[in-house]
């Protein structure tokens, strides 16, 4: 389970406690209520290239402590200091180095004698150029809300439809309609669909959607305290993987996110697994779900490039504290991706990553 997007100060508050050994409460609240992947969004500081690139250094030693064979700080940075239009997250498969700036001339990459291989960034070229070379996917975090206000819209011709670019995040709040029967059913869901169409004809994986939490405890002296509700307030991501990565080698994360092998969930609905099965026009969807409150509906979403349709079934007749196995015919006649959901009656939700349909033929109308 892998909480994502987390403000925790971690470097300074460890230094200020006296030890980069010494624990954190709020990365032991979130130890407490079962994340096993803890992604950190501070990144290393520094205000000249060298201390830039000690601050990484202190920043990813920072992860390895507070990591262990069942926890693991994963230690990406939200804004790399290269403008990519709004916020965006570098979400590292290991620890990585790069320095803002690169003189006319200057390799993209040179060697250092403490840290190794360097990049030297000087443009949104030069980011995804070493996302390509490194394994590294972009993620923005808060999309059409606060420093993402009219992204990813903006650059959906540009940044956003570059091949390392994972998606959007999800997280309710930050513009929030009381009569949605979805979590963040109009700033995030939607724009789910739309970037799906946006990019399904193009030669590139489809985007997805990862749960990001938005907690801080960077600013002021208490942090983020046990009792706090990080578990009714964060989303996770339910990330499919044989073991627990190590700090140096988190690629089996990132590789994951690429394929789309994860699920999100406020919690209270999982899918422990999801197939679309069959060929051609005659499909099958299968879905175990499992849920605490009643079940409201499971939905089917679809799109064809331009437009976004639904079919929803409805599950009201299903008791709380439940388990069903769903198998939905699906029709794929003209239709170029699919994703499925489920919700109940509070809202709460789970959400699949889409999977992108081989064409199948439109049937002509008569």
């Amino acid at each position: 389970m892998m909480g994502s997007h987390y403000h925790v100060g971690m470097v300074k508050r460890l230094k200020e406690s006296g030890s980069l050994d010494n624990r954190l409460n709020d990365v032991e609240s979130a130890k407490a209520i079962g994340i096993n992947i803890f992604g950190v969004i501070d990144g290393g500081r520094g205000r000249s290239a060298e201390a830039f690139l000690a601050g990484q250094a202190e920043y990813y030693d920072a992860a390895r402590r507070q990591s262990d064979r069942t926890f693991l700080v994963m230690p990406n940075m939200e804004n790399t200091g290269i403008e990519i239009g709004g916020h965006h997250d570098l979400m590292l498969s290991k620890p990585t180095f790069w320095t803002i700036g690169r003189a006319d001339g200057q390799p993209l990459v040179e060697p250092h004698p403490k840290y190794g291989k360097v990049y030297h960034l000087g443009s949104p070229a030069d980011l995804f150029e070493m996302t390509r070379r490194e394994n590294l996917i972009i993620n923005m975090p808060h999309p059409r809300s606060k420093g993402s206000t009219g992204f990813p819209d903006g650059v959906k011709e540009t940044h956003f439809a570059q091949d390392t670019y994972e998606g959007a995040g999800f997280r309710w709040g930050m513009g929030i309609d009381g009569s949605e029967r979805r979590l963040c059913e109009y700033r995030c869901l939607g724009l789910f669909d739309e970037m799906l169409n946006w990019y399904v004809d193009r030669p590139m994986p489809l985007k997805h959607m990862q749960a990001i939490s938005e907690a801080r405890s960077d600013i002021g002296e208490r942090g983020r305290p046990p009792y706090d509700a990080l578990y009714a307030n964060g989303p996770v991501n339910y990330v499919k993987l044989d073991r627990l990565p190590t700090v140096d080698d988190t690629s089996p994360i990132i590789n994951a996110m690429k394929r789309g092998d994860y699920f999100v969930t406020s919690g209270e609905v999982l899918i422990s697994s999801y197939a679309v099965e069959g060929s051609g026009a005659r499909r099958t969807i299968t879905a175990d779900v499992e849920w605490t409150f009643p079940l409201d509906f499971v939905e089917v979403v679809w799109g064809d490039g331009r437009t976004t349709d639904r079919q929803i079934i409805s599950t009201t007749d299903l008791p709380p504290f439940g388990k069903k196995r769903f198998q939905i015919p699906f029709d794929a006649t003209g239709k170029k991706w699919v994703r499925l959901a489920a919700w109940d009656v509070a809202t709460n939700g789970a959400f699949v990553q889409p999977i992108k349909l081989q064409a199948a033929p439109t049937t002509a109308s008569r």
